[in-house]
Parts: C-alpha cells; structure tokens; sequence
C-alpha cells in the first residue's frame, strides 16, 4: 500500500527523476524554486511563482523580531529548507528562533532540518494533533517517519512516473507550446527529485493546544488553533499589529485541498479568519489575499456539499451512490475556469470532501491520512 504523504505527493506530481549530481553540487535556489518578496516590514514570503510546474511546495512565511526570526512553514524537502536558510542569511544576521509547522502534510514540514542544521537552538513549534499526523495513526507510528529507506521508496515511485510524462510528451497532437510545457514539467520535477535526496522529518520540540505567543516588541506572532479544518490540528500565526495571518492549507487558492479534512468545522474556523479582520492573509499556498472574498467562497462550497450529500448520507445511501446523485456544476464553473483548473478542483476538492461529507453525516471518524500505511523503520534518533 501507499503511504498517505505520498499519496498526496503523487496528486501533486507528474515527474521526478534520480539525482544525477550531489545534491552539495546544486544551487539551492534552482532545487527550491521560490520567488521571494516583502509583503511588509519585517514580513517576507517565500513562494512558487504562478507557472511553477512541479508539485505543491508550501508558502513560507518570515517574520523578523528583535532577536530573531520566526518561520511559518518550510517546504517539501531538505533542499528547500536550505533555501530557506540561504534567503533568510542574504537579509539579516539574525538566527531563526522558531519554525512553526501548521499541519501535517508533506510539503510543509520536510526543510525543517535544513533549519535546525543552521541554528540547532530553534524551537519546533506545532500543535499536539499535527505532531500525531507527523507520526501517523496512533495504531501504526510510522505516518510520516522518513527514514533511507523509505526516502529510495519515494524517489523510485516518482522516478516510475516518467513514462507518463514521456508518453504525454511525444504526442504527436501536441503544439509546441505543449511540448515545451512538459520540458519544463519536467526539468522542474527532476530538480525536485534531486532537492529531495537527504530529507527527514523532524518532530516539533513543543506544542500548543489553543494559543501561543512568540513576543516581540514590533511583530508579535500569535499561534492560535482555531478547531479543525483541512487537518485535525491546523495552526494559524496572526500578526495582530500588523494585521496579517498565515493559515496554512486552512486556506488555499485558486484551488482548495480537501483530503482527510472536516467539513462542518471548517466552516467555523473560516469564519473565526474573517473575524479578525485581517489586512492580509497568507494561504498555504497561492497569492496573498487582502479580503475575505475567496473565504465566502470557501463557506459557501462547504456548506453546498454538506446540504446535498449529507440527507443522502443519513438515508443510508452508499457513497457511490450519493456521488452519482450530486450536483456540483455551479461550484466547478466558479473555481474551474479553465480546463486544468477544473480538473484538480475536481480532484483534489469535490472528490475528497464528498467523501469527508458523507463519513460525517454518517458519524465516521475522519483519519488524518486515511489510515493506510506501509511498514516502516523509523530511525528515530535522527528525527529527534
């Protein structure tokens, strides 16, 4: 079986191929192809630009405090913590003092090392449900554990994809526009694969349960866990001074991630976003919004797909069944507008939260990655 992080990396990718160079060889920016900019001072993020072609890699947010820096996330591999860190050293001298994990999935926590390599003092900052989606479920504890091992079993499975690619590639009925789109798919996929040699997990050193303050004289950050949404322990940092809040994938544009997430919840902690009136809001990932616009949006797919499919749920209907009775054209036309934006609203939204939906309108639990797991050696000293 496949193991939930990368099942979810296999949505995002197309492509990755083998190192064919040291890792030490390569331009950490080439491997971590971030675009980075200053929303405000003392405030930076980190991004892919809007025609990246690889997989999801998480927005990283940086906040400059008096005695040091605090990160708000850290990208899918080693190589781009070390991004991280090469940025990080080109604007101040100042170490990073804490590096907050806002959920589970495998694009947000994997540069943590490369941080911790850099300044072995800084705290490790998640909450108590996203370190146990870091470990995985409760009967198995391998979840995320990132050992060799299972790094040659990642890389082999992405490496197995490039017949697709190539296929797709070589079709005749493709222009030259789209041939020179899978050339770049491609070489962005490779240097993703290769950025990926050396990663491992490494847990948070400490936790909270509602709020958290990192002070600061000109920048406070404020964790706060404002209930369950995409994950079962989202964590959201809020610059009050500055009005800005990073959410993690809680929100994410243009298309919304549905897996393993909770519908009914959700709704509420959306709504809890817009209450703080923010003058700038930083999803996991896509561009940074400056209204609650796209959060109604959010709300009111939600609250679509929990009308319809829940009276189905409750009726005892299967739920292929319900999926051949529902009828989301309306939301597809305003988040799908174009043809690959269709596709993955489809994929990576419709599909899973009719399924979250329906296990809640029936009282089934919602296991953060599903349950399915491979057996795995964890190498603990090493993730600790």
């Amino acid at each position: 079986m496949v193991k939930p992080a990368l099942k979810l990396l296999l949505t995002w990718l197309l492509l990755a191929t083998p190192a064919a160079a040291p890792l030490e060889a390569q331009d950490a920016l080439t491997l971590a192809p971030f675009a980075a900019r200053q929303l405000a001072p003392g405030v930076h993020l980190l991004a892919t630009p809007s025609d990246f072609l690889g997989p999801a890699i998480s927005n990283v947010a940086i906040i400059e405090q008096r005695d040091g820096m605090v990160v708000i996330d850290s990208g899918a591999t080693v190589a781009h913590g070390r991004a991280i860190v090469t940025y990080i050293r080109s604007i101040t001298r100042k170490p990073v003092k804490a590096v907050v994990i806002t959920h589970w999935h495998n694009d947000h926590p994997l540069g943590v090392s490369a941080l911790r390599d850099a300044w072995p003092r800084l705290r490790v900052i998640a909450t108590p449900q996203t370190r146990a989606g870091l470990l995985g479920p409760a009967s198995t504890s391998v979840g995320l554990a990132w050992d060799e091992r299972y790094e040659t079993f990642v890389l082999n499975q992405l490496a197995g994809t490039q017949a697709r690619i190539r296929a797709r590639r070589a079709d005749p009925a493709n222009s030259d526009e789209e041939r020179a789109r899978y050339d770049r798919m491609a070489r962005e996929m490779e240097n993703f694969g290769r950025g990926y040699r050396g990663t491992i997990l490494v847990l948070p050193t400490e936790t909270f349960t509602r709020e958290l303050l990192i002070d600061d004289d000109e920048r406070p950050v404020r964790l706060m866990f404002l209930g369950r949404a995409n994950t079962e322990g989202d964590a959201v940092a809020w610059l009050p001074r500055q009005r800005i809040v990073a959410t993690g994938d809680i929100v994410v544009a243009p298309t919304p991630f549905g897996f393993f997430s909770f519908p009914e919840s959700w709704i509420g902690v959306l709504g809890r976003l817009k209450a703080l009136d923010f003058a700038l809001l930083i999803p996991g990932h896509g561009e940074p919004m400056t209204d609650s616009a796209y959060l109604d949006r959010l709300i009111a797919t939600i609250n679509d797909i929990r009308a319809q499919v829940g009276p189905l749920a409750r009726q005892g209907l299967s739920l292929d069944e319900v999926r051949g009775r529902v009828d989301f054209s309306g939301q597809t036309a305003i988040f799908g507008t174009t043809p690959r934006l269709r596709s993955t609203f489809e994929g990576y939204w419709l599909t899973p939260m009719v399924e979250n939906a329906w296990r809640e309108a029936r009282g089934d639990p919602i296991i953060q990655g599903g349950g399915d797991t491979t057996p795995n050696s964890v190498n603990r000293q090493r993730r600790n």
